[in-house]
């Protein structure tokens, strides 16, 4: 019995640190790419604060042209929008995205403020419609936020 036990000692240590580092190699990064949109610099800047706290990397558009070039490159894990946008409002941006073969699969979280100015409630009907995976409304709270996070990043 004395004997196998240097034997072990050996053949564990022959392996040294390079099953460890496969592993986590193999496991990859907790870190997601988000893609903030909004055309209220301060509400981005808030979101990016809290969402960077949490160990992802933060992209973001102020305008729906800009949001759609930003998926088309970046490839986001998760994108969270305003619903009322310069250039192109949300529901147009979520359809356009969701038309896309290589972008169709990225979770699309859209936001917005309580009213019923601009047809604001007609354009979330059709974001949903069009794919979105769920509506947020202002004032956005942060642990409900985390929550959805994890729900749409690591599900």
């Amino acid at each position: 019995m004395s004997s196998d036990l240097p034997y072990k000692q050996e053949k564990v240590a022959g392996r040294g640190l390079a099953p460890f580092v496969l592993l986590l190699a193999s496991m990859g990064s907790t870190a997601k790419k988000i893609l903030l949109v909004d055309g209220n610099a301060k509400l981005r800047e808030s979101l990016r604060a809290f969402i960077q706290g949490l160990g992802h990397e933060v992209f973001e558009a102020d305008t729906g042209p800009e949001a759609i070039e930003k998926v088309s490159s970046i490839h986001p894990d998760l994108v969270i929008m305003d619903v009322q946008l310069p250039g192109m409002n949300g529901d147009e941006v979520t359809a356009r995205v969701k038309r896309n073969l290589s972008t169709r699969n990225i979770p699309l979280i859209l936001h917005s403020a309580w009213t019923t100015a601009c047809n604001v409630e007609e354009r979330i009907h059709r974001a949903l419609n069009a794919g979105a995976e769920e509506i947020l409304y202002r004032p956005l709270q942060f642990p409900i936020l985390r929550d959805v996070l994890r729900t749409y990043l690591f599900a």
